[in-house]
């Protein structure tokens, strides 16, 4: 909470908006680094009394624009002696321009040392002059004559500045220059220009269908910018690396314990994958009892088919292993370990939902649980998602505009988000509430009762809010995969280890040899993958009951369960 309280240190607190406006509309500052801040002391302890008006460009102006973010030739750039013409003149040249994306947003004059308090009409009138030129139209004119320094909004107040300090006190007053002009916050500077305008043009208005014309009129300039702001996208290129090549930068424990637990793109299961190699051929009982404990351990769908796509990796370089875990191997494997035998025990746990290891069934059938819970809670508790908007906003002001956690930020990406998370930690805890002997054990029995009790809860909560289908498709979270199919009536679990094994022509093969029931059955329950195979291969079959594959599966054979959830949620 510190860091709300901090931001207005860090960012120009506009009066005239709320703060979420505020913070939409503002970016903080990231701090100066060593040479910048040596380089400002410089020019503060210059004695520019024998300065020639050229000397203060060369030797003040100049480094401050670039240590406010500006560089000829980049988004944010500079142009210098910039030509242009009036009436009665042939021509004029203002010192500086400063631009983002190619558009003017403010000026800058150099003065020669003119010992004064501050800027006069002479001074000011001249850069007045070249603001309002039409190539140019720039709000915010500075003046700096090596003395002090002056920066003026021209369309709120033409007789005192907006902001003004000597030039000895520049390491004290930089930031409050940057709140301004660094590149990002003259563009939001001038996007609060935009709305206060409308206050302006709107503040007397007394015709209704006036507003609504005009609402209509900016929603089609609004949809006409779309395609530019797809090329603009395209055209951006972004400081930080993509969530795929963030991973590279992750070791081992981050790897296994962070990333492992959600889902990924090709990209990022490859970048994994590679580093877990690099790992293994270093040290590798560390990697693989890492990822296969012999203890009880929190796992997820994600979690397995991470699993499963290292295991795959490893058996292009790796034939055979020293130690597993006896739970995939086998108590009878003694010594070496096929990996290819590690890979057919797990494709059969995951297409029969770990029917043949009922404690790890019970902890994949518990966060399914937890996750629709969690999930139930922020759509009927909406005071929960301000935490999530909060997020939001912290990431809006603080992080990069150039950054890929600026595009994919939103409320709605957050509160689900916070549903896995809180999902994982109570599923963490039930793990750790019914292991025993350091792990290696588990109440089976206890551990089911107290699953049956949350879906005892999960239904409670729905049969008292028989409208949350309702509330819940208001709320419109976008999941491209609903929470709640998954465990209910839809198994992603086997879904996701096909769509791994079927671009392996050596593995599509083995699932047809040896799991033709478990591809029919994944097919009945829609998994687009095991259909994509039965097809390709050919394979008929006689139709199963869907409710009686899910039951068994999902709720220890309790159809009356299986089917009142999938009802209440309409799948």
């Amino acid at each position: 909470m510190m860091g709300f309280l901090n931001w207005s240190y860090k960012m120009l607190i506009d009066k005239s908006f709320d703060l979420k406006e505020n913070l939409l509309l503002n970016k903080t500052l990231k701090p100066l680094n060593q040479n910048e801040l040596e380089e400002l002391l410089r020019i503060q302890n210059l004695d520019v009394s024998e300065f020639s008006e050229a000397d203060v460009r060369e030797e003040i102006i100049n480094p401050i624009i670039k240590i406010l973010g500006y560089s000829k030739g980049e988004f944010s750039s500079v142009d210098r002696e910039k030509h242009v013409r009036f009436l009665g003149k042939t021509s004029k040249y203002l010192d500086y321009s400063c631009t983002v994306f190619k558009e003017n947003f403010w000026i800058i004059e150099a003065k020669k040392p003119l010992k004064k308090e501050h800027f006069g009409y002479k001074e000011f009138s001249q850069a007045l002059e070249y603001s309002i030129h039409p190539e140019i139209n720039a709000s915010i004119i500075v003046l700096c004559d090596g003395l002090i320094i002056e920066l003026f909004d021209r369309d709120e107040n033409v007789e005192s500045p907006l902001l003004s300090f000597k030039v000895n006190d520049l390491v004290k007053d930089f930031d409050n220059l940057r709140k301004i002009l660094s590149p990002i916050n003259i563009w939001f500077f001038y996007k609060r220009k935009v709305l206060k305008a409308i206050d302006k043009a709107f503040e007397k208005e007394f015709n209704q269908s006036r507003l609504n014309e005009f609402l209509a009129s900016v929603d089609r300039r609004f949809d006409s910018k779309k395609s530019q702001i797809l090329k603009n996208f395209q055209a951006t290129k972004f400081e930080d690396k993509n969530y795929a090549d963030k991973i590279l930068d992750a070791n081992l424990d981050e790897i296994v314990d962070i990333y492992f637990y959600f889902s990924h793109n090709l990209s990022a299961l490859n970048n994994m994958n590679a580093l877990l190699l690099e790992e293994f051929k270093k040290s590798k009982f560390p990697v693989i009892f890492k990822i296969f404990p012999d203890e009880y351990k929190l796992i997820n769908e994600d979690y397995c088919s991470c699993a499963l796509s290292f295991l795959l990796t490893l058996e292009l370089h790796e034939k055979t292993i020293f130690w597993a875990p006896s739970w995939l191997k086998g108590d009878g494997n003694e010594g070496h370990v096929e990996v290819e035998s590690l890979i057919k025990k797990l494709i059969k746990l995951m297409l029969n939902y770990f029917d043949d290891d009922l404690n790890r069934k019970l902890i994949l059938i518990a966060n399914n649980s937890w996750r629709r819970l969690s999930k139930i809670l922020y759509v009927l508790s909406p005071e929960l998602s301000k935490t999530s908007e909060l997020k939001h906003l912290w990431t809006r002001v603080n992080s990069s505009e150039f950054s890929w956690e600026q595009i994919l930020t939103s409320p709605k990406r957050n509160i689900l988000i916070d549903v896995d998370n809180l999902a994982l930690l109570q599923t963490r805890q039930f793990v750790r509430e019914f292991s025993i002997n350091d792990g290696y054990d588990f109440k089976t029995h206890s551990a089911k009762e107290f699953i049956k009790k949350l879906w005892e809860l999960e239904q409670k909560a729905l049969m008292s809010y028989p409208n949350y289908k309702e509330l819940l498709d208001e709320l419109d979270l976008g999941e491209i995969l609903p929470t709640e199919c998954i465990g209910v009536s839809y198994d992603y679990l086997g879904h996701i280890a096909l769509c791994i094994l079927k671009r392996i022509p050596k593995w599509e093969k083995y699932l047809v040899d040896h799991h033709k029931k478990e591809l029919i059955e994944l097919g009945i329950l829609e998994s687009w993958a095991a259909k994509e195979i039965l097809d390709k291969f050919d394979i008929k079959f006689d139709k199963i009951k869907r409710d009686e594959i899910l039951s068994e599966r999902f709720f220890f054979g309790d159809s009356e369960t299986q089917n009142f959830l999938s009802k209440s949620y309409y799948y």
